[in-house]
């Protein structure tokens, strides 16, 4: 068993390292300007920020931009895990965590070279990608936090042993980078608040601080794979990484953190803003996130993933009927029949072009929200089950923490 399972790291690491190589090879390095007037259009720039902003290990933080021919704007939220004790601390994302400890870990440590070879999906220059010449802003995220934190830990084991000292820094990181967006652009005609995983979370919470500063435009904000139910909130988010929430975003913690950030944002976002959410099913990153959070381990079975799905649904189902501004997008797109999982995050992904709900692509139901104003949710069939989405289980995740 252990031949094989060094046999199966073996090959894994061969084709990571491929990957990094071929990587190396055709990625370009962006151009570096702080002006965005000054960038050439379709050619990614990286922006360099004050050192008050940096990665959980101390490296430097940047944003990264792209013109477009369009008066639109897009803000995206990078995501990628997060870490909030000892065990998620001592593995961050990285080949070296996945042969040390046989898993790729919890967060990034710092910005990874190969960055947009992880996002292509809505971030492609392709005809068929309505959003192509979109300007974008595109927020990373190396802080471990869900944007929010500012503090720095050291995490240590439960023998009092140091495991690893993380800076988590992304309230700096974010408000740093939306004053160099609000000082480059006015307003456009349509702005896009948006962000997958983590940062469908940061997103959530800044949407309404980006949405006042561009209160005249078409304002759209979609969370994409975004929902973790645990009581453990409070804990972890004010203790751990010292956001301060309430102070900070207006509004309290709740067991479902995203469910919370769409009704504040439905009340204090301009009134023609319009809220989505797009996320499969039986989402397995998620729901193993999830498990960890409740302490449960990382492992996930038939029964996790059903309760996460559960919940999930009957969170959804009541936004659905509590908010007037608020689509989804549900799908089993990528279902997974031996293991009964479907797949993390659709919008930087093929999954943008593939994933399909009641007759209509992904991609095309953004465009039909965002650039033609029309204004549907897919993936009913999930929502309207008694059995499937019990108010009850909504009620529960309602809870104030």
């Amino acid at each position: 068993m252990q031949r094989l399972k060094r046999t199966f790291f073996f090959i894994v690491a061969v084709a990571v390292l491929s990957i990094v190589f071929v990587s190396r090879k055709v990625f370009k390095r962006p151009s570096q300007k702080n002006s965005f007037r000054d960038t050439k259009p379709g050619k990614w720039n990286k922006v360099k920020l004050s050192k008050q902003t940096m990665a959980t290990d101390g490296s430097t933080f940047c944003l990264y931009t792209r013109k477009g021919s369009s008066r639109n704007l897009m803000v995206y939220f990078c995501g990628g895990g997060a870490c909030w004790d000892a065990e998620t601390a001592k593995i961050p994302l990285s080949l070296r965590s996945y042969l040390k400890y046989g898993q790729f870990g919890y967060y990034f440590a710092r910005i990874p070279f190969y960055i947009f070879n992880m996002h292509r999906g809505i971030f492609d220059q392709r005809p068929d990608n309505p959003f192509s010449e979109w300007n974008v802003v595109f927020i990373p995220y190396v802080s471990a936090d869900f944007h929010t934190g500012n503090a720095a830990v050291t995490y240590s084991d439960e023998k009092g042993k140091k495991v690893r000292h993380i800076r988590h820094n992304g309230r700096n990181n974010v408000e740093e980078a939306l004053q160099w967006v609000y000082a480059n652009f006015d307003t456009p005609e349509k702005l896009l608040i948006t962000g997958s995983s983590a940062g469908g979370f940061g997103s959530a919470f800044y949407a309404s601080d980006i949405a006042s500063h561009y209160a005249d435009a078409e304002i759209y904000h979609l969370s994409d794979s975004s929902f973790l139910a645990t009581e453990q909130w409070p804990s972890i988010v004010n203790k751990q990484w010292n956001t301060d929430f309430t102070r900070q975003f207006a509004f309290p913690m709740e067991t479902d953190m995203i469910g919370a950030a769409f009704r504040h944002n439905a009340k204090a976002m301009p009134a023609h803003a319009v809220l989505m959410h797009a996320c499969t099913i039986n989402d397995k990153v998620l729901t193993s996130f999830q498990n960890r959070l409740n302490g449960k381990g990382d492992d996930i079975d038939p029964q996790s993933l059903e309760a996460w799905s559960q919940q999930f649904r009957a969170a959804t189902r009541q936004l659905d009927e509590q908010l007037p501004n608020f689509y989804y997008f549900l799908t089993e797109y990528g279902y997974d029949k031996e293991n009964h999982t479907t797949p993390h995050t659709l919008l930087p992904m093929q999954a943008f072009y593939e994933a399909e709900e009641e007759g209509q692509k992904l991609v095309a139901w953004m465009d039909s929200i965002i650039h033609k104003q029309e204004r549907s949710s897919r993936g009913t069939r999930f929502l309207h089950n008694d059995a499937e989405a019990s108010p009850s289980a909504a009620e529960e995740l309602s809870t104030t923490g």
